[in-house]
């Protein structure tokens, strides 16, 4: 975001240029706008901007001004997490306190592959990634994200530019979850499978699941309109294409398309039927599953169409997988425990290449 704010203090002839953004003073030139202005860039958060001419007589720092006096205000001390100003006055002296992004959230943790993904955003990555996880970790709405980042960082950005930035990266994330799951272990002794409904438009539509009891890994997933044996066998499937381990049992709810499509599928594999939930052999774990996602659905209330809840629902897992920490997993995503290797950095910044 290319920024236009006079931020040049002179000091007995020395020019010294500030970042707008964090106030850092490590820039370096970076061309021209269209306008023949020197452009800067800060090598600390990488914003880009200009300094201009003064057009009044008044000092202007680019520092903030004061929300309750409105005299300008001088930067009294900085820390590692935000920056304290404090205002002119003589009798109030104001505080102000303007948060600094967090360092895993900088631009320097993405890697070259995964820095060519935001190209050609107007807003800068650490941004994009503080929606993607205020949006899936803490289930917020897009207007609710839209008027945090007004509110802590000043940026106004429109609730649907939130929604495409979700639906631009859900190939990226399908692609590599179906990479990396593919040197995934899954040599348990029993996968659960379970179908849940939810809305499309206000039309009743299920989602189909089928995961991993050790690892705790979504291994396939299927979306339909209509709960029939077709999309069972469509399940199991996507589940051969994931990966070539079988399990020795599959355990499933008193649903008939099952029998079929796992004898199609998986010869091999018993085919377990649970009567209730107090069987030793149950779907406690797929249930336990189902409550997470319904808990990050119902924020969203529905999807506004099937292409989309697919994009969602294809974050959603991939947050699951590989992000979310599990304490039943000893607070490790169960993509780690199945053997998918990625480095805190990588699981930071969502990008694992």
């Amino acid at each position: 975001m290319l920024s236009c704010i006079n931020i040049k203090i002179t000091f007995e002839n020395k020019s010294v240029i500030f970042c707008p953004h964090c106030f850092s003073k490590s820039i370096y030139k970076y061309g021209k706008d269209r306008h023949g202005n020197q452009k800067y860039l800060c090598r600390d958060c990488y914003h880009q901007f200009v300094t201009v001419k003064k057009q009044s007589n008044k000092q202007n720092s680019g520092y903030p001004v004061c929300p309750i006096c409105g005299r300008k205000t001088f930067l009294w001390h900085r820390y590692p997490h935000y920056i304290h100003f404090r205002c002119v006055s003589k009798k109030k002296h104001h505080s102000i306190k303007v948060p600094i992004a967090a360092p895993w959230l900088k631009k320097k943790s993405f890697s070259k592959f995964a820095a060519a993904c935001f190209k050609r955003f107007r807003f800068s990555s650490q941004i994009i990634l503080l929606a993607l996880i205020l949006y899936f970790e803490n289930a917020c709405s897009l207007r609710k994200i839209k008027r945090f980042l007004l509110q802590q960082y000043h940026i106004s950005v429109s609730h649907v530019s939130i929604w495409r930035w979700l639906n631009h990266f859900a190939a990226f994330f399908r692609s590599t979850s179906h990479f990396l799951l593919q040197n995934a272990d899954f040599q348990s002794d029993e996968w659960h499978a379970d179908e849940t409904f939810i809305r499309i438009q206000g039309v009743q539509h299920y989602l189909w699941i089928l995961l991993d009891s050790e690892t705790r890994t979504v291994i396939a997933w299927h979306l339909s309109s209509i709960r029939d044996g077709p999309s069972a066998y469509h399940l199991f499937c996507c589940a051969r294409e994931q990966t070539e381990e079988q399990p020795q049992t599959i355990i499933t709810d008193g649903l008939a398309s099952y029998e079929m499509s796992i004898q199609m599928t998986f010869p091999n594999v018993i085919h377990h039927v649970y009567e209730s939930f107090a069987d030793e052999k149950n779907n406690n774990i797929l249930e336990s599953f189902n409550g997470t996602f319904k808990s990050w659905y119902k924020s969203k209330k529905t999807f506004h169409s099937l292409e989309s809840a697919k994009n969602l629902i294809t974050i959603f897992l991939f947050y699951y997988n590989f992000i979310h920490q599990h304490s039943s997993l000893n607070h490790h995503a169960p993509a780690e425990v199945a053997g998918v290797r990625y480095t805190k950095k990588q699981k930071d910044s969502w990008f694992l290449f």
